[in-house]
């Protein structure tokens, strides 16, 4: 049995994963993850997640702000290049360098957990998936091996490079031919797609954006505006349409699957559907809802409806005896016997 986590994308708004994560990986629930596939904003955080460096991941959501991920390109010289690109991802790389040390890149590279970072190739339209793992390509998306430092950033640089609003990152592949890569989330927000093929028993998907797209009463009159509210319908159909297709594959498959949606209950920054505004103080505020929300969801669970442990592997103890079973957060039960004919925890199926 196997515990995946899927990390959304979302730019500022990735603090509210790390938030959720924090509480996950945290001493008093520890959930041990195996396979970790992030888009975007979800990808940056995924590839220190798979080495446990929570506290990299709470000093950049806690400190960066949009000088130090993005730049304002300069009107005129985006004219005199013909690159009619907002900003510059250049800070970004900065970042991704200065915390992705050749040390911490062969930790990434060499950890037993499955990293799976998605990205769009332009030239294709099909989902890329970098993976540390070397993986078969299949009819839903092709499969790049990160064997060295620079695969991993330029993976990282296309996974989180938001189209049209920054320029596409190119990198070469096997064939030799040069491709552009942009935001995986332009055809997964909640990148499942991979983590499906791996079979996993039991998925967390940190959402930054609601179950639900926001109402709003507003009266669009410029292009700016219109073109944020687009972006918000489109994340949000992405959104629906990936969730549909992990519901559908736990519906096909003969073995029970446990999938643990940990989202914000309104939309962190409708402002700012593409997660474009870093901000500290906001971040902060983000982080904490995650935390919270992580706590919901295990709250939920522990109050659920018990479930018998798999036959044959865990059976049934007597009364007063140890419950030695697998939990619903994918760890060993370690706590009081059981009484009757009721487990001490929720418990999952084989």
């Amino acid at each position: 049995m196997s515990t995946a986590i899927i990390l959304s994308g979302g730019g500022a708004k990735g603090a509210f994963s790390v938030g959720a994560l924090s509480h996950l990986m945290s001493a008093g629930v520890n959930i041990p993850f195996d396979i970790v596939s992030g888009t975007s904003t979800g990808a940056l955080i995924a590839s220190l997640v798979v080495i446990n460096r929570i506290d990299i991941l709470r000093e950049i959501y806690s400190t960066v702000n949009n000088d130090s991920i993005i730049r304002q390109r300069d009107p005129l010289r985006m004219i005199r290049t013909n690159q009619p690109y907002f900003f510059s991802d250049a800070p970004l790389i900065n970042i991704i360098k200065s915390k992705i040390t050749p040390q911490v890149a062969d930790q990434i590279i060499q950890s037993p957990k499955i990293l799976l970072l998605s990205a769009v190739n332009l030239q294709s339209g099909r989902i890329t998936i970098f993976s540390n793992k070397s993986l078969p390509s299949t009819h839903q998306y092709e499969t790049v091996t990160i064997t060295t430092r620079d695969t991993l950033i330029n993976a990282l640089r296309a996974s989180s490079n938001q189209a049209a609003f920054m320029p596409p990152v190119t990198m070469k592949a096997d064939d030799g031919k040069d491709y552009q890569f942009i935001d995986g989330g332009c055809r997964e927000v909640i990148p499942c797609l991979a983590v499906i093929d791996q079979h996993p028993s039991t998925i967390y998907v940190l959402s930054n954006n609601p179950k639900y797209i926001f109402s709003v009463n507003t009266t669009y009159n410029s292009v700016i505006n219109v073109l944020m509210r687009v972006i918000a319908i489109f994340i949000q159909d992405v959104r629906e349409n990936d969730i549909a297709a992990l519901e559908a594959w736990k519906k096909s498959i003969a073995t029970n699957v446990d999938i643990h949606y940990i989202e914000p209950e309104t939309d962190l920054d409708p402002d700012y559907p593409t997660g474009l505004r870093f901000e500290p103080g906001r971040m902060g505020v983000m982080m904490a809802k995650g935390e919270a929300r992580a706590q919901a969801v295990l709250d939920t669970l522990s109050s659920s409806p018990r479930i018998l442990a798999p036959s044959g592997e865990n059976p049934m103890p007597e009364p007063n005896e140890r419950c030695v079973a697998i939990t619903m957060q994918g760890i060993r039960c370690k706590n009081k016997p059981v009484t009757g004919t009721t487990y001490c925890h929720v418990h999952q199926h084989a």
